[in-house]
């Protein structure tokens, strides 16, 4: 059997408190118990040894630790320095999740997803971080920002535990079981694993010892983009996910998103985007603090009753 939270997605989730947090030396998460809310941890690198109640899990990079309210959380094991990991504590509206056990049927389970429900198991590893890692960074960023409504943070939550959720079922049904299917998958993965500035169709022809235009017409069909679309669309996220994760210069993030100049890189990033790289790293502008200095929590100052009249 398989534990499983279902979200009801209906109105916006309420955002509590997040952040990232970077592991020193011999740190170990100390005891939390969840009285009411909601956690989820995103790893960006190293490894958390977590016990929840009397259960060890050990999470690695690109995992995603969804944990349901009333349970006890605490480190069993310090973790390797300079650890780090996003953490998000929000509330559901009444009555809206539920935790349920199911059997470990794709079907079973894909049959709990809905236009209003999003599902998420303890644990599961994400094939590709850079969506989360943008929204992620969002998230941090608006929480940190004086908006007129807080429905700008918790909309922004919401479409993040979304996105997870459809990363999850995509995990689930795995790829489609056609031939072609099968086949551009595999092409995807190894376009992911050699992108580089000089990438070209006649190369992942090449690679696969298919016809170019062959090549072209199959990778259309199964993903609705051409080659070149999907080269650059990888080269884009790769992009703004050094935008707004590091301080990098745009010249040195250019080369690192695989383009031969700066002036390319930019010119294709304002076509893809509407805005300049320097644009796109104002409007997330970081203002959030890493935690590195203290663990991840709940804030004490914060009425949780507050949040709960939200919704009644």
């Amino acid at each position: 059997m398989l534990s499983v939270t279902c979200f009801d997605i209906s109105a916006p989730v309420l955002h509590i408190s997040s952040g990232k947090f970077t592991a020193a030396k011999n740190w170990m998460h100390k005891h939390m118990y969840h009285d009411g809310n909601f956690e989820i941890i995103i790893v960006i690198k190293g490894t958390l040894y977590m016990q929840v109640d009397n259960d060890h899990y050990q999470l690695n990079s690109g995992d995603v630790f969804a944990l349901p309210p009333y349970h006890h959380l605490h480190g069993y094991k310090p973790s390797p320095e300079d650890t780090q990991y996003f953490w998000f504590h929000f509330f559901m509206k009444p009555n809206g999740l539920k935790t349920i056990d199911v059997e470990q049927d794709s079907g079973k389970i894909t049959a709990l997803f809905n236009s209003d429900t999003a599902v998420l198991p303890l644990i599961f590893n994400l094939s590709t971080v850079e969506k989360e890692f943008v929204l992620a960074n969002q998230i941090l960023d608006v929480s940190a920002s004086n908006y007129f409504t807080s429905l700008s943070v918790d909309y922004l939550l919401t479409e993040m535990i979304i996105q997870l959720s459809e990363d999850y079922y995509q995990k689930i049904i795995g790829p489609s079981p056609s031939e072609h299917a099968a086949r551009v998958e595999t092409i995807k993965n190894w376009i992911r694993a050699n992108l580089s500035e000089s990438l070209r169709v006649g190369d992942v022809a090449d690679a696969f010892a298919l016809n170019p235009h062959y090549l072209v017409r199959i990778f259309k069909e199964q993903s609705n983009e051409t080659v070149i679309q999907y080269i650059n669309k990888l080269k884009m996220e790769e992009a703004k996910e050094l935008l707004v994760r590091t301080n990098m210069a745009i010249k040195q993030i250019a080369g690192m998103a695989f383009f031969s100049d700066e002036k390319r890189f930019m010119k294709a990033f304002k076509k893809y985007t509407n805005l300049t790289p320097s644009e796109f790293r104002r409007a997330y502008t970081q203002q959030f603090l890493d935690s590195s200095n203290f663990d991840p929590e709940v804030p004490i100052t914060k009425n949780t009753e507050d949040y709960r009249r939200r919704f009644e």
